[in-house]
């Protein structure tokens, strides 16, 4: 059977009957449509919107929670007038933190020589304690930062001959806020297509607390770009495209490198490893052409990245940070590099990817790629001695590819949402009356809670114990696994017959993700 379905309404145009109406399937979606004046009628003609198709509708909801990303940021980009009559960033009083609107791209300007024009990695200065010091960023966010500010060089002299109060620094943060944006509409797009029949899971997306939030906290959108975008090439059965974005996606964070996890679970469950060693080996080589250059031209810079991750003690943000600090305990390190925090938290991660991956390898139905690499990033951040708050960008996409319900998947955004402003007024300290640690840890521990609730249920649908409403919406089949489930292999229990009972259409599904059979568009 087509798994696009389509029929004639009564003006002959023509209708997307495979679409699925949250109002119909989500009780949060009823409730809000209900309040509206009711859903959708069997009259109605889903996919022959003219003006205000899903894409167009995504896209703008995106825009305006982007937006509010600027707006949550614009306190820390205001100006002070020096004796010389140069506006510099204001952040006295705490500013940063009592407005909850600290990012990591103002100080980057004018603490790493960027707004001198120096080039990453080149460029060194000394720290507190005599060592010299380099940009940690890796080498692709490193190389936007730096064409970003030799644009702000030029474009800042212009700016300030107007008279307007805008420091050098906020006209960089501005137009590297402008690029993130363009970045995270691509994630949308992307989505629109990955989502399928269920195209408006995508609003999860689009208008997730946490950009309006964490979208100019740092730079963690584009790696979230390029995973997304290597999910839908695997999904179009390009693995060398696929193996492309995870490449530069590593070279922005290394994270995207565990989408590989997922599919490597496939290959071994269907024996499809062609596939997984071409997208492999690309992302191999493509990281390496764009480190190569920099590491050995700047060894010492380029370093500086991996230097910084196995110092780093552990974020406040983690339940490490917050069992040291409700307990007294001083951890298992003592100054220096924490040797035995770095081995616990990878021998942590090791076990639970062992235990993902026999899981899904002998799970009676095939996994969906999403599930799994859901599972492998989400263990990831709970065991890691570092989940700054913008991290969790990297699970919204996931998540929503993976468990599209969304009361609980919203309930955990709101809980991402307010950690921040908990985690700001208790970084601004106890002179200016910040909050006390044990609030903190305690929205700390409900968001892992939160997290954690998310990876059981994940796990539960992987069982059968639960609807999936993924593969119920595309008759059975993954519609991002592409190469790696055999043809005849409908993700099914049995793998031969889908949900309805019926044969399932690979193809089709396929043809719905690349765009050949959707209607996203009208």
């Amino acid at each position: 059977m087509s798994e696009h379905r389509s029929t004639r309404s009564s003006t002959g145009t023509r209708r997307d009957t495979a679409r699925i109406q949250p109002a119909h399937d989500e009780p949060l979606a009823r409730d809000f449509t209900a309040f509206l004046g009711g859903p959708m009628g069997r009259f109605t003609a889903p996919g022959t919107a003219r003006l205000f198709t899903p894409l167009r509708v995504l896209i703008c909801v995106g825009l305006v929670f982007l937006a509010l990303g600027w707006l949550s940021k614009a306190n820390c980009i205001s100006g002070t007038a020096g004796d010389d009559g140069v506006f510099t960033i204001d952040w006295s009083g705490s500013r940063q933190f009592l407005s909850a609107c600290y990012t990591d791209i103002v100080p980057l300007y004018g603490n790493t020589g960027l707004s001198e024009g120096h080039a990453p990695y080149a460029h060194s200065w000394t720290d507190s304690d005599g060592s010299r010091r380099y940009t940690q960023y890796p080498v692709l966010a490193s190389l936007l930062q730096w064409v970003t500010a030799l644009v702000t060089r030029s474009v800042a002299p212009l700016v300030a001959a107007t008279g307007l109060p805008v420091p050098a620094a906020a006209v960089y943060f501005s137009l590297t806020a402008a690029v993130l944006a363009l970045f995270w509409i691509l994630v949308v797009r992307s989505m629109v297509s990955l989502t399928g029949n269920r195209v408006w899971d995508t609003l999860l997306v689009a208008a997730s607390p946490l950009i309006a939030v964490h979208a100019f906290t740092d730079y963690d959108i584009l790696a979230v770009a390029a995973a997304v975008g290597a999910l839908l090439a695997a999904a179009r059965r390009k693995p060398v495209a696929a193996g492309v974005l995870i490449g530069l996606g590593a070279a922005v964070k290394l994270w995207p490198l565990l989408l590989l996890g997922g599919y490597l679970v496939l290959a071994v469950r269907h024996h499809r490893f062609r596939p997984f060693l071409t997208m492999t080996g690309t992302a191999v080589v493509t990281w390496l052409v764009v480190n190569l250059p920099v590491m050995l031209t700047f060894p010492d810079g380029w370093r500086e990245f991996l230097r910084v991750g196995v110092n780093r003690a552990a974020d406040w943000d983690t339940v490490y940070s917050v069992v040291q600090r409700s307990t007294g305990w001083s951890g298992w390190d003592h100054g220096g590099t924490p040797t035995v925090l770095n081995t616990v938290s990878g021998v942590l991660f090791v076990v639970a990817c062992t235990l993902i991956g026999v899981f899904a390898v002998r799970a009676r139905r095939t996994p969906r790629v999403a599930e799994i690499v859901f599972l492998i990033v989400a263990v990831f951040l709970l065991v890691n001695k570092v989940w700054s708050p913008q991290h969790s960008l990297w699970l919204v996409p996931l998540i929503v590819l993976a468990l599209p319900k969304w009361r609980i998947v919203i309930a955990w955004m709101l809980s991402e949402a307010l950690l921040w402003p908990v985690r700001m007024w208790f970084m601004a300290g106890e002179d200016a009356l910040g909050a006390p640690a044990g609030l903190h840890g305690a929205v700390v521990l409900v968001r892992g809670a939160l997290v954690i609730a998310l990876v059981v249920l994940v796990v539960r649908q992987m069982r059968g114990r639960s609807v999936d409403p993924v593969l119920t919406a595309h008759d059975g089949v993954d519609p991002l696994a592409g190469d790696f489930i055999p043809d005849g292999d409908t993700g099914s229990v049995t793998g031969s017959t889908t949900v309805s009972g019926e044969p399932a259409d690979a193809a089709a599904v396929s043809g719905t993700v690349s765009g050949k059979g959707g209607s996203a568009r009208g």
